[in-house]
């Protein structure tokens, strides 16, 4: 009986220790949830944003790379789309391409289904943003009439909708309604990054124009810039 009796007492005991071992595993298993959607679905702009444009992103990126985490620029003057498929293929090459791709291209030419799906393929599941054009030649609303089309033929893909924001802005730029004078490149970049972080924050604030430090913006040894102007 007294066997019985302790045997009996030892398995109540256990019995208490293993419904305290089940509730602290409960905890934790419930608690790293809680942490991990948290971490899911709490917004966060993505570190090494890669930018390929041409004269319109390259008078601007000194204003556009203080707003992210080591940005990377590929700009260059009269810089035509159908260079893009070469410019992405180094950059997947040389594992620059980490996160997500930014293009500002069109403003020289048109471009062809081919190309545009070309760098889709090798961004291989990566964000790639697209910005449509505002200038005034005879191709701009065909080169955005086919952007917002292939855009929306990849989950993937997204339109910044720059014609848009620029339309009848003329102090925005030049004589030429091209490129963009000084207070034209601050709002630029006011622009691109407020639609960068909405897309990941939903954020709908506007992020105040960049001061005019970019020669200390520039020598910021986490933003990497490709000169390649001419």
């Amino acid at each position: 009986m007294c066997l019985k009796n302790f045997l009996n007492k030892k398995y109540k005991k256990g019995v208490k220790i293993m419904k305290k071992l089940f509730l602290i595993l409960v905890i934790l298993v419930f608690g790293s949830g809680i942490i991990i959607a948290k971490e899911m679905f709490s917004g966060k702009v993505p570190e090494d944003i890669v930018f390929v444009g041409d004269s319109i992103m390259n008078s601007s990126k000194q204003y556009i790379a203080p707003n992210f985490k080591n940005p990377y620029f590929d700009t260059k003057i009269s810089r035509q789309f159908s260079t893009l498929p070469g410019i992405v293929t180094k950059l997947v090459e040389n594992g620059q391409l980490k996160t997500v791709l930014v293009v500002h291209l069109g403003t020289n030419g048109k471009f062809t289904d081919k190309d545009f799906d070309y760098v889709m393929e090798m961004a291989n599941g990566k964000d790639v943003f697209f910005m449509n054009t505002a200038h005034k030649d005879p191709w701009e609303q065909e080169v955005n009439r086919k952007l917002k089309e292939k855009v929306a033929q990849y989950d993937n893909a997204y339109l910044i909708d720059w014609y848009s924001y620029a339309k009848g802005k003329n102090q925005y730029f030049y004589k030429d309604r091209t490129h963009l004078n000084d207070k034209g490149q601050r709002y630029y970049a006011d622009f691109i990054t407020s639609e960068i972080k909405k897309h990941y924050l939903g954020e709908n604030d506007k992020t105040e124009p960049a001061e005019n430090n970019s020669s200390d913006t520039l020598n910021d040894k986490n933003i990497q810039l490709n000169n390649s102007t001419k």
